[in-house]
């Protein structure tokens, strides 16, 4: 711009060649998407965030833009006429920037005075909808269902989205649509998906859980090839604690086409917390390779090489997160990462960096609650653990418990809640159970507690070292032993990961 040099991250510069190379035309979120971040599935929030970074390093205001504009019900557009002119390139150009691969149009928006935006009004096209990222390809069987209608690609947007009060809204259009098309096989689908995504994501009841299964094997029952039916039925069973059959549902599913990442990531998903590691990433690189892509792909991974103390676990992480910026997994994460790392402050500004819905949402302030444990200010994190719903109760059991203060243990957890919790296949929920065992002073219940979690594949021994309720059991000699066993079986799982050719470039990213 004039004599002064614009510094753009890669992102940012991408989107603005883009936008310029289709200039008058605007780009919707999901071709930016596609273009940009080749993938399928980052939400139209991440790509406003984007185009947010851009304006502010232009100087725009989206009020009054001279630069790029919104165009409503579509995307965005560059708000002048572009004349692209062929740059005089330094010998040396400015190490922000990476010219070999670039256009003399990318050239042009790098060196700002190449090109000239002049005002200009467009008329607003119909509106573009996006995919619904659940599987990127569909194999031949699923091609011969019927195109989604616009009002079933609508709800699909809306689930991108990612957020609560979107996907409320997008089962109401679903429901919509099939009340006028009942045997609309990609309203259906999109149903159960959205109440599956609702009963993990968002706190839904066993009613959402119970209708996405009893839709997903209708689907099944009527398209047994179908690969994205069989993907429906992995998520709803995942949904209800049944991994075993969820994994054999994905595996189903990517046998009838290898190319759904969807299904392929959700297995890996399913590993990971059985402990098989090596496996789980086996199936992510595949995944990859592809060609499809996976909404949490890159921040299982990072979990993954985490557990194994790879230095290649930050920058999966670092790739997740700008990928998916507003992402409430990746969000929930990365703050459960600074706290394994005994890093509770970091966890708390990563979690208020976000606004909007997943700011109430329950594994939110869950993960809020315990780095206010951990920094000791009990009183307030027992007022944000009340409002997290059925998260918050094993935590403020355990803050009661370990206060001092009356058992709120039969209060929350009723003893056969209790039973059924501690015979179910969650590690996790054991690992929240030995915490309240642990804060009541009972160390052998919490040691059996973690022990059978260990059965069922935990492997995360930092969470088990920083938690406020178990640190000190941690320390005694039969939690050495603890610890020393599940460092066998993750020195176990990394020589496998190290041996397995096909991992090599999980680690070279």
């Amino acid at each position: 711009r004039e004599s002064q040099t614009l510094k753009l991250p890669d992102l940012s510069f991408d989107v603005f060649v883009k936008l310029i190379e289709a200039a008058p035309e605007p780009l919707s979120a999901s071709h930016l998407s596609t273009a940009v971040w080749q993938m399928d599935h980052v939400s139209d929030d991440t790509v406003a965030q984007r185009i947010t970074l851009l304006r502010k390093v232009l100087g725009d205001d989206p009020r009054a833009p001279i630069y790029i504009r919104t165009v409503r019900g579509v995307g965005y557009a560059i708000s002048g006429a572009v004349t692209p002119a062929r740059p005089k390139i330094s010998p040396q150009p400015n190490k922000a920037f990476s010219f070999n691969h670039r256009n003399p149009i990318a050239l042009a928006a790098a060196l700002g005075c190449l090109v000239v935006f002049a005002p200009l009004m467009l008329t607003i096209s119909n509106t573009v909808f996006s995919n619904t990222g659940f599987s990127t390809h569909l194999s031949p069987e699923d091609q011969s269902t019927p195109e989604p209608s616009a009002l079933v690609r609508r709800a699909q947007q809306q689930l991108r989205v990612h957020q609560a009060r979107e996907t409320d809204r997008a089962i109401e259009m679903l429901r919509g649509e099939l009340r006028n098309e009942p045997s609309s096989f990609e309203a259906q689908l999109t149903l159960s998906f959205a109440l599956s995504t609702k009963a993990t994501k968002f706190d839904g009841g066993k009613p959402e859980k119970h209708e996405a299964e009893a839709i997903a094997r209708g689907l099944i029952k009527q398209h047994p090839e179908n690969s994205n039916a069989w993907s429906a039925l992995g998520y709803t069973l995942s949904s209800q604690d049944r991994a075993d059959e969820a994994l054999a549902a994905y595996r189903r599913s990517f046998g009838l086409n290898p190319k759904n990442t969807s299904a392929l990531s959700s297995a890996a998903y399913l590993l990971l917390l059985k402990g098989d590691l090596q496996q789980a990433l086996v199936l992510e690189t595949r995944a990859k390779q592809a060609g499809g892509t996976s909404r949490y792909a890159e921040i299982q991974i990072a979990q993954i090489l985490e557990l194994i103390d790879h230095p290649a676990a930050k920058e999966w992480r670092e790739k997740a997160l700008s990928l998916n910026p507003g992402q409430i997994v990746i969000l929930s994460e990365i703050a459960r990462s600074h706290l394994r790392d005994g890093n509770p402050q970091a966890a708390l500004d990563t979690l208020a960096d976000y606004e909007g819905d997943h700011q109430s949402a329950p594994r939110i302030l869950q993960l809020r609650g315990r780095a206010l444990i951990a920094l000791e200010r009990d009183d307030e994190a027992q007022q944000v653990l009340e409002t997290a719903g059925w998260r918050g109760l094993y935590n403020r059991a355990a803050l009661n418990a370990a206060a001092g203060g009356p058992d709120l243990l039969e209060q929350l957890l009723p003893n056969s809640k209790r039973v059924t919790l501690a015979t179910g296949p969650d590690p996790e929920i054991r690992i929240q159970l030995a915490e309240i065992s642990a804060a009541r002073g009972e160390n052998d219940e919490a040691l059996q507690l973690v022990q059978q979690a260990i059965n069922l594949g935990w492997r995360d021994i930092r969470w088990l070292k920083q938690s406020p309720f178990l640190d000190r059991l941690m320390v005694t000699d039969k939690g050495q032993q603890v610890e020393e066993r599940i460092r066998r079986e993750l020195d176990a799982q990394r020589r496998l990961i190290e041996s397995t050719a096909e991992l090599e470039e999980i680690f070279s990213i």
